[in-house]
């Protein structure tokens, strides 16, 4: 994703539109009708930087001032150097404990979940009115948001955190917009940046297994860390608008990279190969497997295809072309992470032994093709361990107006094989 930023006022109205991308029902629905995730009033305003990658403290800028008060202006004092850490985990867990340091005891006490608390691992939504764990972004102290951002920073690759950085601000955008938000449509409090949390299960160490949690609308980073190894899964990622934006002298487009690399794949087809990925009567208003488990405690390993319903073309059978535009696709999504986290995931997912049993799919109006701005439109890759889906529905804010959601998972070692 790219942000440019703007000296000219007169800038602020710019933005772009892509056509529509409509859902059956119009709702953003998340996750095929799985309980959705908590949004709160308030707004932290457009994220701004959150400090050195690899630094623990709260150095650097927490964004401009939004309507929620206290959340946001200038950045509080450094709580910790982590100069000395070297590898990605000493470094997240040294930004991670520079975070819970900021802290009031009773803060602390509700962002720290125990380890073995299945049902809090599978606490994450996307959906604007649902409990999520952790403190909401808009409730904590400048300092504390800047250390929390400082986080998510260390987390993710340059790319990633552009990602997280413009999903936040789109939900400023939304709104910006006014109106009372879902289900009559317009923004309001019921979107923004100030609705995003942040949450432990586990103790961050970097010899005991713990799990990160930052979500909030469109969405959810679920990172846990077993023995040391850091795995991404469930992450959900989506953004309204799909088209770029502009808010506080900034345009952004999340997801943009991710839209043009995955919808390539599928241009890349013959005609006899996109019918031979057709997923033939059936429909598709949003991902097939969001939060489905949502505070249950258990993996929604029931919700995959199997056998018969497993269809679609090989990756294995595609040109050498074609399946180099398969693994830049599903490194737009893997490498949104430390190199860390993402090197080893993205071996394991484009292995040859991998492509012999990885399935493209898509689903829409076969009669118009694979058209991001076409109602119902779904593109899928389903492996032995990947699982990635970009859907298309209608805006809920911006009628008529197309939006993404995004899911990947990893069949094996989603929260890190720990439920």
């Amino acid at each position: 994703m790219r942000v440019t930023h703007f000296l000219a006022p007169t800038f602020l109205a710019l933005w772009f539109s892509l056509g529509a991308c409509a859902s059956s029902d119009g709702e953003d629905r998340e996750g095929g009708g799985a309980a959705g995730v908590a949004g709160e009033t308030g707004s932290a305003g457009t994220a701004g930087n959150a400090g050195t990658a690899g630094t623990a403290g709260a150095a650097g800028e927490a964004g401009a001032a939004g309507s929620t008060a206290g959340t946001a202006g200038a950045a509080g004092s450094a709580t910790a150097d982590c100069s000395s850490a070297t590898t990605h985990l000493e470094k997240i867990v040294c930004a991670s404990k520079a975070f819970l340091a900021t802290l009031t005891e009773d803060q602390k006490a509700a962002t720290v979940y125990a380890w073995t608390d299945s049902k809090a691992k599978t606490t994450w939504s996307n959906l604007p009115g649902v409990t999520r764990n952790g403190p909401a972004f808009s409730t904590l102290s400048a300092e504390s948001l800047a250390a929390a951002k400082n986080v998510a920073k260390v987390l993710l690759s340059d790319e990633g955190y552009s990602d997280f950085e413009g999903v936040l601000a789109a939900d400023d955008y939304l709104g910006s917009l006014g109106g009372s938000g879902p289900p009559g449509g317009g923004g309001g409090s019921t979107y923004s940046a100030g609705n995003y949390h942040i949450a432990f299960i586990g103790t961050p160490s970097t010899t005991s297994d713990w799990m990160l949690q930052i979500g909030g609308h469109h969405l959810a980073y679920n990172i846990t860390y077993v023995g040391g190894v850091g795995y991404p899964t469930p992450n959900h990622i989506g953004t309204e608008p799909k088209a770029a934006f502009t808010i506080n002298n900034a345009t952004y487009s999340p997801l943009s990279d991710e839209g043009t690399a995955l919808f390539a794949v599928f241009n890349s087809l013959s005609s006899t190969q996109l019918a031979a990925a057709y997923l033939s009567g059936q429909t598709f208003a949003d991902v097939l497997i969001g939060p489905d488990e949502y505070a249950t405690g258990t993996y929604p390993s029931d919700k995959y295809p199997a056998g018969t319903n497993r269809t679609g073309v090989l990756v294995s059978s595609l040109s050498d072309e074609q399946k180099a535009l398969v693994v830049a696709a599903i490194k737009q999504w893997s490498a949104d992470y430390d190199p860390a986290i993402a090197d080893s995931l993205l071996a394991a997912y484009t292995s040859d032994a991998a492509y012999g049993d990885t399935l493209l799919a898509w689903g829409g109006d076969q009669t118009k093709g694979v058209d991001p701005d076409q109602n119902g439109t779904y593109l899928r890759l389903d492996g032995p361990r990947l699982w990635l889906e970009l859907s298309c529905q209608n805006g809920v804010v911006i009628s008529g107006k197309t939006h993404f959601h995004s899911i990947f998972r990893d069949k094996a070692m989603d929260y890190g094989a720990s439920l």
